[in-house]
């Protein structure tokens, strides 16, 4: 699990505009005045799943973290199919970016500008390629170009438009306070999960077959009423 601190997070969003002219390491912060925030950006929490659902997980994560990778590729699909999109799990997802934080939080307004219809999509599209972005950002490679690869993919035009994006203040505000959130929760490393308000200790969870465990058990699924299901299918 990586760590991470508000402090740093929070510089990142501080330089953005530094991703937006290449670069990939620290840098001050854009002396231009940021554009208005838009109504996707404003909509602070990201969620999958019904309001209604009687168990509410909420994920912080970075999806430049390697720990997230393999929570995002091992768990997440086998929670939207078996869970969420059943009615039974709301997922709440806040960004808590690690390093290189200024790529993930380019990253993270990426998803956030596309819109919320299509967030999960681009953070999908952003797991995907961490490797290859990593790679780039070791070998001093063209970061900011994979970046507005990753953008005309999911609706943002061209690179003036990622600029745009990338200092939007509705983004860098949304963005902001789920570290802030993460922080008063005492989140220090990713991903941490909380479930119905508690933090999922150990590393049971970090499976799909504990996470059905984990889940199960707060949802009061035994293993006799799973029998019992199949056996009345």
């Amino acid at each position: 699990m990586l760590k991470q601190t508000r402090r740093t997070a929070l510089g990142a969003l501080a330089s953005l505009a530094l991703v937006a002219c290449g670069g990939a390491g620290n840098g001050e912060a854009p002396g231009s005045s940021p554009t208005s925030g838009s109504q996707a950006s404003e909509s602070l929490d990201m969620v999958l799943g019904a309001a209604d659902a009687p168990v509410t997980l909420i994920e912080y994560a970075s999806w430049t973290c390697g720990a997230c990778l393999q929570f995002h590729n091992d768990v997440v699909s086998m929670l939207k199919t078996d869970y969420i999109e059943t009615g039974k799990v709301r997922l709440v997802f806040r960004e808590f970016p690690t390093a290189p934080t200024n790529v993930s939080v380019a990253g993270f307004a990426i998803a956030r500008c596309s819109g919320a219809d299509t967030y999960f999509d681009v953070i999908d599209e952003l797991f995907d390629r961490q490797s290859a972005v990593l790679s780039l950002v070791r070998s001093g490679g063209q970061v900011k170009q994979a970046l507005v690869q990753i953008a005309m993919n999911n609706g943002i035009g061209n690179e003036a438009e990622l600029d745009a994006c990338l200092q939007d203040e509705g983004v860098r505000r949304a963005i902001s306070t789920a570290v802030g959130r993460g922080d008063a929760m005492g989140v220090s490393a990713t991903p941490t999960l909380f479930l119905n308000g508690d933090r999922l200790d150990g590393f049971k969870w970090r499976s799909a077959d504990g996470m059905r465990e984990v889940l199960d058990e707060a949802l009061g699924v035994t293993a006799e009423s799973s029998d019992t299901g199949a056996a009345d299918d």
